[in-house]
């Protein structure tokens, strides 16, 4: 048994997750990949290993905060996702397969896991949402209020019924893609620090992020999905089609995104320019609307146009 592996796994993936809630930006950015040093354990030693690393980070993390149980169930969120994203690493599927797999795993345990409570609370969980977010909202005002910052208090009381409104049906969608989102960069770290550390892994022969295209069949989600949205916008903006539209408008947007990153990484790779200006690159591209919309539509065009060619290239690392 790989006991220092196990050691130092369940260290990094503790310390990332109370870095989290103590580390102020720089701590919700680490906190974002919690998975990968589960995921690495897992793919170089082993699935049993692995399982035995989160369940030691997991008693790390309550020994820290004292066995608060929210702290330990956000950790095992985590470390769901890197059973789902190592699983399917070691099956040898493709990219997305194990990023879906990461991402959905941690959300399904959370659907099992609230679904008694919702159904002790007798309401349907749009209202119980709608109402959690008023009284969140409501005491939050009342907290700025208090301690001086009148502005921020006065930019919480001027949300409307109808933001609420939509952002509770919006939830599923963004709560989905940001895991999603977390999901392809723990698998994409992941992949990076086992390139450099056992470049003999045979999960390595998958595509490199730069010769990465989501699968063409998808397309006609997202025509699809322009179609719920237009039918929306025409009959009525509350309508259950232009709901559905925006929720899977969101997945979409993040598919795309990556499909246009991936070109621009192809890009920058064919200039020869060096892996962290590269990831500067990226990083401008993620926090500047314009860049990321001009992203998405190169995404959506390399659907027809396979500006890289790799529809006909052998895959690479």
């Amino acid at each position: 048994m790989p006991y220092r592996s196990i050691f130092i796994a369940a260290v990094q993936a503790a310390g990332l997750t109370v870095a989290g809630f103590l580390v102020p930006v720089l701590g919700q950015i680490a906190v974002l990949f919690v998975p990968v040093p589960l995921i690495t354990i897992a793919m170089r030693e082993g699935r049993k290993t692995g399982i035995i690393a989160m369940g030691a980070a997991a008693a790390l993390v309550a020994v820290i905060v004292s066995g608060q149980a929210v702290f330990v169930l956000f950790f095992l969120s985590f470390g769901l996702m890197a059973l789902g994203i190592s699983e399917g690493m070691m099956r040898r599927v493709r990219p997305e397969q194990a990023i879906l797999a990461g991402g959905l795993l941690p959300l399904a345990a959370l659907i099992v896991v609230l679904t008694p409570f919702l159904l002790k609370a007798g309401k349907d969980p749009v209202t119980l949402a709608e109402d959690y977010l008023r009284t969140s909202i409501i005491q939050a005002q009342q907290l700025y209020a208090q301690i001086g910052l009148a502005e921020v208090a006065q930019m919480l009381a001027s949300i409307s019924d109808k933001m609420i409104y939509y952002l509770v049906r919006l939830s599923p969608g963004l709560i989905l893609t940001a895991t999603l989102f977390q999901a392809i960069c723990c698998y994409g770290m992941a992949r990076t620090i086992l390139l450099r550390k056992d470049p003999g892994l045979p999960v390595l022969d998958k595509p490199s992020f730069a010769e990465w295209h989501a699968p063409d069949p998808w397309v006609w989600g997202l025509i699809a999905t322009l179609g719920l949205v237009a039918t929306g916008l025409i009959a009525r903006v509350d309508s259950i089609a232009f709901i559905i539209g925006l929720n899977l408008a969101l997945l979409y947007l993040l598919v795309y995104t990556a499909q246009g990153a991936a070109l621009v990484e192809f890009w920058l790779r064919k200039v020869k320019i060096g892996v962290v200006w590269r990831s500067f690159a990226h990083t401008i591209i993620l926090t500047l609307p314009p860049l990321i919309a001009a992203v998405v539509a190169l995404g959506v065009v390399d659907i027809w146009v396979d500006f890289r060619r790799v529809r006909s290239m052998p895959p690479t690392t």
